[in-house]
């Protein structure tokens, strides 16, 4: 089981037990709409899948979902995804009570140091809905450039396809903040 420490955060797998927290945090439109996969409204029953899910990707080694933890806490969540031999996607979303605080790029930074370390891709990606350019400033701190492309991306959150900025570096141009641990 890996776990990320940052100077603020813990980046953990998730856990059955997470599920009423992410219950909490995602039952929330301001989340939902900015996300590919969370519906709005959230209810426990979609956190319980949502977990399983979670530990049953990390499990095949295609996805690492991580539970975002200040003080033993969640308050957030990040993870990237393999897209073939080559990439990673990275995702992230913050509960309302700890954005504006630098949690995402923190914790997207963690991530990225997990991914260019443990699964070495020739390509990082992510992206943002073309009207959350609060995500789009998170992934420029990161180092990721736009591409130039834009796709179209459903929301489940939104019920409807979003017009979507890709975003792309290689590992090489990433610069860290800080030392992640990560330990195994």
């Amino acid at each position: 089981m890996v776990e990320i420490k940052t100077p603020r955060l813990t980046l953990r797998p998730l856990k059955p037990e997470d599920a009423p927290r992410l219950a909490d945090l995602c039952n929330d439109q301001s989340i939902a709409r900015n996300t590919v996969r969370i519906e709005y409204p959230y209810t426990r029953k979609d956190a319980e899948s949502f977990v399983a899910y979670a530990v049953d990707a990390t499990s095949k080694g295609g996805e690492y979902p991580f539970a975002v933890c200040r003080n033993g806490t969640i308050i957030a969540c990040a993870g990237v995804k393999r897209h073939g031999e080559n990439a990673c996607e990275l995702g992230y979303w913050v509960g309302a009570d700890s954005r504006g605080q630098g949690v995402a790029t923190e914790a997207g930074d963690a991530m990225l140091q997990f991914a260019c370390g443990r699964l070495q891709p020739a390509l990082l990606t992510s992206g943002h809905f073309i009207d959350n350019p609060a995500s789009g400033r998170v992934l420029a701190k990161l180092g990721f450039k736009p591409t130039g492309e834009m796709t179209t991306m459903h929301s489940a959150g939104r019920g409807t396809d979003v017009e979507t900025v890709r975003l792309a570096m290689r590992p090489a141009a990433f610069k860290p903040a800080f030392k992640a641990d990560i330990s195994h």
